[in-house]
């Protein structure tokens, strides 16, 4: 046994990952969820599973001896996917809110080394979005916005308090296990090309992301938590797999030689006016480059989830 790992929403995509990395490594991997959105979590060698809403009030005492001789803290728990964040954004906000309010102090009086899990959402539609840029979150009118802000608000918070700790904007990252059912993008195209269903493609196709696979992204988040990189905040994602909605849908269908057709359909007919489509998104990897270049492209990360 190396170190003792605790991943808040460690039944989520990105955590479940985080978990296997570090099993893989014989450390000890405390995974805290309340598996309300994570379908996956590790069962085997050296592992505890607390099942456990950290938006609630409660007893934390479990909580509290699995951060009192942590090593390392990611902090990936909170709302996640399109679809959940415009199906109930008071509850998107809520849970965010009361999360860290109720782990932060924690942090703090354990000294906990934290990963904290942000978003590129916080950079609104930008081109190549830095991590000193000046930020460009949309109209408050628009309530989709309003999830960025609590992910900034909740790096702002982060830093009144004494805890080491790094921030990672993650940009599209995802792979082999990720969920479609959240309205994350290409899983979603994966799971339709399976079948041979249409893939609904919104608005005219294209707005444009960038993917980074969760390969590559859990590789990112394990340099980051060395001593080197506290009081950082880096940009995660891959800006070699830049491609239009419509391109992705294209390269998802041939990869798959697949039968599906490309249908599309505006914003409207299957999301609220809270929505708030973002047109280009893409980061600048120029800081988190210096220690580790992704390898997996589109089409890779596509096979790995067939």
């Amino acid at each position: 046994m190396d170190r003792r790992i605790v991943i808040t929403g460690g039944g989520g995509f990105i955590g479940s990952n985080l978990a296997e990395l570090h099993t893989g490594r014989r450390d000890h991997v405390t995974v805290i969820d309340n598996f309300s959105t994570g379908d996956k979590f590790i069962k085997g060698y050296n592992q505890t599973v607390l099942p456990f809403d950290l938006s609630v009030h409660q007893d934390m005492g479990m909580i509290e001896d699995a951060l009192s001789d942590a090593d390392l803290v990611y902090h990936m728990a909170g709302s996640v996917g399109v679809k959940y964040v415009d199906q109930d954004p008071r509850g998107t906000l809520r849970n965010s809110f009361n999360i860290n309010n109720n782990m932060f102090p924690l942090f703090e009086k354990y000294n906990n080394r934290v990963i904290f899990a942000s978003t590129s959402e916080v950079y609104g539609n930008t081109e190549e979005a830095r991590e000193t840029d000046t930020l460009n979150i949309g109209s408050p009118d628009t309530l989709r916005w309003g999830y960025a802000c609590a992910k900034l608000m909740s790096e702002f918070l982060l830093k009144t308090y004494a805890f080491p700790h790094t921030i990672v904007r993650f940009f599209n990252v995802t792979g082999k296990g990720q969920l479609s059912k959240y309205g994350m993008v290409l899983p979603t195209f994966v799971e339709l090309a399976k079948q041979d269903e249409d893939i609904i493609v919104y608005g005219d196709g294209t707005q444009y992301r960038t993917f980074c696979d969760i390969r590559d992204a859990v590789n990112m988040l394990e340099i980051v938590s060395g001593d080197g990189h506290i009081g950082e905040i880096y940009n995660i994602g891959n800006t070699e797999n830049v491609l239009t909605i419509s391109q992705l849908a294209e390269t998802v269908i041939s990869v798959m030689n697949s039968k599906s057709k490309i249908v599309y359909r505006s914003h409207d007919d299957d999301f609220s006016e809270h929505f708030g489509e973002i047109y280009k998104r893409k980061p600048n990897t120029d800081k988190m480059n210096q220690y580790y270049t992704p390898i997996h492209g589109t089409p890779s990360i596509i096979k790995s989830m067939i």
